[in-house]
């Protein structure tokens, strides 16, 4: 296409359009990065949450329906360490709550289930060989980078300030994720865990052009022509748009997120820690 004049994600990804799938662990699946794909956008698979043969299965179901290319998306935190006795005084605390649902105190506790990029997952990317690999909270160790690079993926990771995407730079991603403020899902701060640091998407994105030779994507508030328009115009090279798709038949949300989606207002979403820990917006 002849429409957008810079090319730089198009070709370094195989897309027809400037625009990406954000992943959305829980919400999104095959279905939904067959749908984007088809439409000439880059889908994604949220593989954190997924076992190996779940992300097999995912894999095969795109494959068999869709020719474009596929996003495979990881976390790389540092999982903590464990503390029976914090946990303790934390449940106790909750007390209360427990009692005043009906809950059954004794139950086990449920713990967060996104598991970090590891061996495991860099042996599956390389007998899978997705065309583009994700990751959030920064990359993994060198060693699997390199793996995942020589099995021909095109890397890419979130950046929330100008000192992160310097580093993705240096340490070899192929394009960079600006996340504003305003993004869904988890902040995918690696540097610092401050999060005053954190600015939004149409002041955060013409730094991070002007700061690395890479192509940047715009996250965070865009949802129409208009944010894709607006994100060109200052640099960007393409967007990523997670909560727009979950509007879509294929999204995997519960009747009560579709009505609180349908019904609240931008100002009813809050940044939260208590999805994981880290600071995630719900």
């Amino acid at each position: 296409m002849s429409t957008w004049q810079d090319r730089r994600i198009l070709d370094l990804l195989g897309i027809e359009l400037p625009i990406l799938q954000a992943p959305m662990a829980g919400a999104t699946g095959s279905a939904m990065a067959i749908a984007v794909g088809n439409a000439g956008g880059l889908g994604a698979l949220p593989c954190a949450m997924l076992s190996s043969e779940q992300l097999r299965g995912e894999i095969d179901t795109f494959r068999a329906a869709c020719q474009g290319p596929l996003n495979l998306n990881f976390f790389c935190h540092q999982p903590p360490a464990p503390d029976p006795e914090q946990d303790a005084r934390w449940k106790q605390a909750l007390k209360p709550f427990y009692d005043e649902v009906g809950a059954d105190f004794e139950a086990p506790t449920p713990v967060s289930n996104r598991a970090p990029f590891d061996e495991q997952s860099c042996k599956l990317v390389e007998e899978l060989r997705p065309e583009v690999v994700s990751f959030h909270f920064g990359l993994p160790a060198p060693a699997l980078l390199q793996r995942v690079k020589a099995a021909g993926a095109r890397v890419l990771s979130s950046a929330t300030t100008v000192e992160e995407a310097i580093w993705l730079e240096q340490h070899g991603c192929d394009a960079i994720i600006a996340m504003g403020y305003e993004a869904g899902g988890h902040r995918g701060m690696f540097l610092s865990n401050d999060i005053t640091s954190q600015i939004g998407t149409f002041a955060l994105v013409p730094q991070i052009v002007d700061a690395v030779n890479l192509p940047v994507i715009a996250a965070g508030g865009v949802a129409d022509h208009r944010g894709l328009l607006a994100a060109l115009a200052l640099g960007a090279s393409a967007v990523q748009i997670g909560t727009a798709y979950l509007f879509c038949p294929e999204a995997k949300v519960s009747s009560a997120h579709r009505r609180a989606l349908d019904n609240a207002p931008a100002s009813d979403t809050a940044l939260t820690n208590l999805f994981t820990g880290r600071p995630a917006r719900g």
